[in-house]
């Protein structure tokens, strides 16, 4: 199944990093010099993805305004931007406000129109970033490549805080990290593992007309998580792809963005010189 489409929902509310998202949407919350998603559509294009689809929210005029084409800045003011427009040639970009309820599967009911119907997508979570040394995009389509299943991303995390995330369950006899069940936010006594799933999936068709078919879940909202267990459950078959060599990201409350940024700070030599020091001097200090 060729896979050159990539969708990335933007239209959360935001609220855990109020102010600032009264007037702009997180996803263009800075990493350093680049806003968020940026770094998401960077992900893709490395990947061999050739369409984006985004998303959009109630704050979608600042994201608009970022990345429609009569809004390019001219070259040689910025070296990092530069290297963006170039690129972004030969990229074909949908930008679509979102309608229908809430939920991190009714991006891809909007989306749908624009996703040729015999081939796959990715699909990513605004605000979640994947820091790794190849394109995580890349790993999904080289795992649907060689299983010819859909691929979910996933990533170890505290048992603690299974009851935030999608948890999987795996087929004892599978060689391959095949899904057997997926539960949205279980109860810590009832998650089958501490595997999360985050924002990055390889998806097909068959998955938005579960969605279509799915009725509203956990607060009222429409799950991805809910229509990937019914696929499972139909016989589809679905794998896991664990990050490898890098690590999951998310800009989604205060402490978590301040975590990213603080990544990518120190991987910058020069950022790294100016903050290394101040940060231990903080950390020494009683």
């Amino acid at each position: 199944m060729k896979v050159e489409t990539g969708i990335i929902a933007a239209a959360g509310s935001g609220t855990r990093m109020l102010p600032i998202t009264l007037g702009y949407p997180k996803e263009l919350l800075p990493i350093i010099n680049k806003p968020a998603i940026q770094l998401i559509i960077e992900e893709f294009i490395d990947s061999g993805i050739r369409k984006i689809i985004i998303i959009t929210g109630e704050n979608a005029a600042p994201l608009r305004r970022k990345y429609q084409p009569s809004s390019v800045p001219p070259r040689g003011k910025h070296k990092a931007l530069d290297e963006f427009i170039e690129k972004m040639e030969g990229i074909e970009l949908v930008i679509e406000p979102q309608t229908g309820p809430y939920g991190n599967g009714t991006p891809l009911l909007v989306a749908r129109p624009h996703i040729p119907a015999d081939e796959g997508f990715i699909y990513a979570y605004g605000d979640d970033i994947i820091k790794s040394k190849t394109p995580f995009a890349m790993h999904l389509i080289e795992a649907h490549n060689r299983t010819g299943a859909l691929v979910v991303g996933t990533q170890v995390v505290p048992w603690e805080d299974v009851v935030r995330y999608g948890i999987v369950k795996f087929k004892e006899e599978s060689d391959e990290l095949e899904l057997a069940d997926v539960a949205e936010k279980p109860a810590r006594e009832e998650a089958k593992s501490n595997l999360a799933m985050f924002g990055r999936f390889l998806l097909s068709h068959d998955v938005i007309q579960i969605l279509g078919e799915t009725p509203l879940g956990k607060g009222g909202e429409l799950w991805l998580t809910d229509a990937v267990r019914e696929y499972v459950r139909r016989g589809g078959r679905v794998v896991a792809q664990p990050v490898t060599d890098g690590e999951w990201l998310t800009i989604g409350d205060p402490v978590n963005y301040l975590k990213t940024v603080i990544e990518y700070a120190l991987e910058d030599a020069e950022i790294r010189t100016a903050l290394e020091p101040r940060i231990r001097q903080l950390l020494d200090q009683p």
